[in-house]
This record gives structure tokens, C-alpha cells and sequence, in this order.
């Protein structure tokens, strides 16, 4: 069994900081009514239900949702499940709108799965060439 590249444990710890994050958030939100955002956190939390007129506590658990599919998107990955990478690609797509942290480290943990050695792994994983 081939080791697993730098980029895949990068990829991994920043998905679990982010994973840790949305699902702690959003459950502060459910539970106190209102996310923690400002500063560096940004505040995409409370705009995007505001823009799309969403109920926040809705909102709240739809964050908390995609937290929680961080950690099973890698666990994926890393059980070499045949849907662990593309979970993870879209996940981190759909983490890019917590702008501004969350859209940098997502940014990141695509770029990072989508560099020549996690691919290269990742057909080597689950056993085909990637085409």
C-alpha cells in the first residue's frame, strides 16, 4: 500500500480545522440564536440567510451539516472509498462562500487535491487511472 502524500495530510488537517469549525459554529448558532463572526471570522454567517432569506435557525444546521461532512468526506478519502475524493472536492466548494477564512483554507484543501501527487494517489487508492 502506497503512502499517502504530503498534500493528502495537509488537505486532511486543514478539512478537519474547517470541518471543526462549521459544525462548532453552527451549533453556537442554534443553540444561542446568533453565529460568532467579525474580524477574521468574516461575516458570511448571517448574509448569506439574510440574502437568500433563509431561516437562520435552518441556516444554522445546514452549517453545522457541512461541518460534519468534512469529517466524513476524509474519513472517506482516507478508507479509500470510491466517492471520498469527490466528496471532499465538493465540499470544499461548497465551504468557499465562509468568506474570508473559510474560503482560503477550502481554497487551499482544493489546490491541495487537486495537485499531480494526491490525484496520483488517489487512482492508485481505488485503483484506476483516473479516466
Amino acid at each position: 500500500m502506497q503512502r499517502a502524500p504530503a498534500t493528502i495530510s495537509a488537505a486532511t488537517l486543514l478539512g478537519a480545522i474547517i470541518g471543526l469549525g462549521l459544525a462548532a459554529n453552527g451549533l453556537w448558532a442554534r443553540l444561542s440564536g446568533a453565529f460568532i463572526e467579525g474580524g477574521w471570522v468574516g461575516t458570511a454567517w448571517s448574509a448569506i440567510p439574510d440574502t437568500l432569506r433563509l431561516e437562520p435557525g435552518a441556516w444554522a444546521l445546514t452549517v453545522t451539516t457541512l461541518g460534519i461532512l468534512w469529517w466524513g468526506a476524509f474519513g472517506a478519502l482516507w478508507s479509500r472509498v470510491s466517492w471520498g475524493r469527490p466528496a471532499a472536492l465538493i465540499v470544499a466548494a461548497l465551504s468557499l462562500v465562509f468568506f474570508p477564512v473559510g474560503t482560503i483554507l477550502s481554497a487551499l484543501v482544493l489546490l491541495l487535491l487537486l495537485l499531480p501527487a494526491s490525484s496520483a494517489w488517489w487512482a492508485l487508492a481505488v485503483g484506476h487511472d483516473g479516466s
